[in-house]
């Protein structure tokens, strides 16, 4: 059974990875023994595919000094015209208390003409950085239409630098495994904006490859279509 993808150095593998040129994003699966079962990137076309594969191939060896059959490494190349408007490109439009209920968060994205909405249950104690960043999330899922199960796994406010910062950690649930995702965002305007920029934050490298994601596959861990929330 693959290891989650939210293993640390899946994720070094990953982030290394999107830093070769054409490259947008990149997902690193593990198997059981922690080596290299599958790699997905999703690139530019403004170069050659065996160009990044070889990319890829030289970075792991000289930095982490691992060979890697180039069979195991799938590229996407999608040009201008194919991104258009898609889930890749959404946009924050709006957060707030629910009309119908205040204990509720409303938030509201974009992409191209489409609007997404997704609600959340607020906890009354807390600021309602958790619900905005779940509702958010649940917008997300709506606008992907792909089997991924987001959840906020945590909200919290830090201090930094004089100011709050919302942080949130984000738990990615897709065919390829589990993921765990951080974004933060400064408050400025309010806490619950600055949740639903945060999840966005935390998830917007992953996009592009979650929105190649075959529609008819199921989430690992999961059984039968997601739920969604709003």
């Amino acid at each position: 059974m693959p290891e989650e993808r939210g293993d640390p150095l899946a994720r070094r593998l990953q982030r290394a990875i999107e830093q070769i040129e054409g490259v947008s994003s990149a997902g690193v699966v593990l198997d059981a023994n922690g080596e290299i079962a599958e790699i997905h990137i999703l690139a530019s076309p403004s170069r050659r595919p065996k160009q990044i594969v070889r990319d890829t191939e030289s970075l792991l060896f000289v930095q982490f000094g691992i060979r890697v059959d180039y069979r195991r490494i799938s590229l996407v190349q999608l040009g201008p015209e194919a991104m258009g408007p898609s889930p890749t490109r959404l946009r924050f439009i709006s957060a707030v208390p629910c009309p119908e209920s205040e204990a509720h968060v409303q938030v509201t994205l974009r992409c191209g003409d489409e609007r997404y909405e997704g609600v959340a249950g607020s906890d009354e104690l807390g600021t309602g950085a958790r619900a905005a960043a779940d509702a958010t999330l649940s917008a997300v899922q709506k606008a992907l239409g792909r089997p991924v199960q987001l959840t906020a796994h945590e909200a919290q406010m830090v201090a930094a630098d004089g100011q709050q910062v919302c942080l949130v950690v984000v738990r990615a649930l897709t065919p390829h495994g589990e993921e765990r995702l951080t974004g933060s965002c400064i408050v400025t305007k309010s806490v619950l904006e600055a949740a639903a920029k945060a999840a966005l934050d935390a998830i917007n490298r992953r996009l592009p490859i979650w929105a190649t994601l075959p529609r008819d596959q199921t989430a690992e861990g999961t059984t039968g279509e997601l739920s969604r929330a709003g």
